[in-house]
């Protein structure tokens, strides 16, 4: 991962990790159900505009998280 990562991706990246043993499709949704519950809308904001082109260094698990906040309309809170 580059050091010049957003802190956004970074804290996705890490949530994602702790539920990669799940399948893919639960595990973005108990990801985006995280970041829904305990992240600032300014947070949220921030990955959601991340997410429309996802930089390098985002998991796979992160970013359908962000596009699952997106459709349900968290993404800004």
């Amino acid at each position: 991962m580059s050091a010049d990562v957003s802190p956004q991706v970074r804290m996705a990246n890490d949530i994602a990790i702790q539920f990669a043993h799940l399948p893919s499709r639960q595990a973005a949704r108990e990801v985006a159900n995280h970041i829904k519950m305990f992240w600032d809308p300014r947070m949220r904001a921030e990955l959601d505009g991340l997410a429309d082109s996802p930089p390098q260094d985002m998991d796979p698990l992160a970013l359908e998280a962000a596009r699952l906040l997106r459709s349900a309309g968290a993404g800004a809170g």
